[in-house]
């Protein structure tokens, strides 16, 4: 599996509660459509120790391999979901990991 790893910050000249009605209505939606994605995850700081988190979200979106993660990021659903996030978020940050779930018991 690989996961995109997605962090960002909030523009300046919007307001959390302007963003946050923006993100569940909007964007999730669109995201959800973006073709290939196994698993969707979103979160967003609640506690920052000692300014240890300098993100105010992240989103993890998981693919079953890197062509699925090349495809999605060619497509309209990926390009729109992006294009229509530009003017919401600063500081953007995209990783890319291979994962591998370990089972806790």
């Amino acid at each position: 599996m690989v996961k995109v790893v997605a962090l960002w910050n909030i523009r300046e000249e919007i307001s959390e509660k302007e963003f946050e009605k923006w993100y569940e209505e909007k964007h999730i939606p669109d995201a959800k459509k973006i073709p290939g994605l196994k698993k969707y995850t979103v979160n967003r700081v609640v506690f920052k120790h000692r300014n240890s988190s300098v993100y105010y979200r992240m989103a993890e979106l998981c693919f079953d391999s890197m062509e699925r993660v090349e495809e999605a990021l060619e497509s309209r659903e990926w390009t729109y979901a992006f294009a229509d996030a530009k003017d919401k978020i600063a500081d953007h940050i995209r990783l890319f990991f291979e994962t591998k779930e370990i089972p806790l018991k």
